[in-house]
């Protein structure tokens, strides 16, 4: 099937929507049980960030550049990595449609995009993260100064949440 737009339609019996701890986890057991499935994996990041380590990279325990490592390194033999985002989901035609307007049908879909950061969510948030005392675990580049500042606390109170 061709698409005048964006050209053939790419299709998949297994298409999985995020590059992630899950989707790569996802991804290896299912391959271990039949390595002659055709998976399609849509994941618009070049790399595979391991975020549960950042908690022990806020900690002091484990060096953040360990967690990020190309997701082509990590992508299981046999997977069709299309680099993408998804933009709509259309389940009743069993299609996405991507970011450049290219559609993937699908036979099964397995949806594990992650987080959708949105810092912005916070009035002053992004202007401020990363410095005067104000970090996130939830992302690579500020979890090392939450090392730091756990590091530098002489007293007061450090105050921690979880979303």
């Amino acid at each position: 099937m061709t698409d005048p737009h964006w050209g053939p339609t790419i299709s998949g019996d297994i298409v999985v929507i995020g590059g992630g701890s899950a989707g790569i986890g996802l991804l290896a057991s299912l391959l271990k049980r039949d390595p002659d499935l055709n998976i399609t994996l849509i994941e618009p990041s070049d790399y595979h960030c391991y975020q549960p380590a950042w908690t022990l990279v806020g900690g002091g325990a484990y060096d953040v550049k360990k967690t990020r490592r190309p997701l082509a390194d990590v992508l299981p033999n046999g997977v069709t990595w299309v680099q993408a985002a998804v933009t709509e989901l259309l389940p009743d035609e069993q299609t996405l449609v991507l970011d450049s307007g290219q559609r993937v049908t699908w036979n099964n879909l397995i949806v594990c995009p992650g987080l959708h950061l949105a810092w912005d969510r916070i009035e002053g948030l992004e202007s401020t993260l990363g410095q005067n005392g104000v970090t996130s675990n939830y992302s690579y580049d500020h979890a090392p100064y939450t090392w730091q500042l756990v590091r530098e606390l002489k007293g007061g109170k450090a105050i921690f949440t979880q979303p």
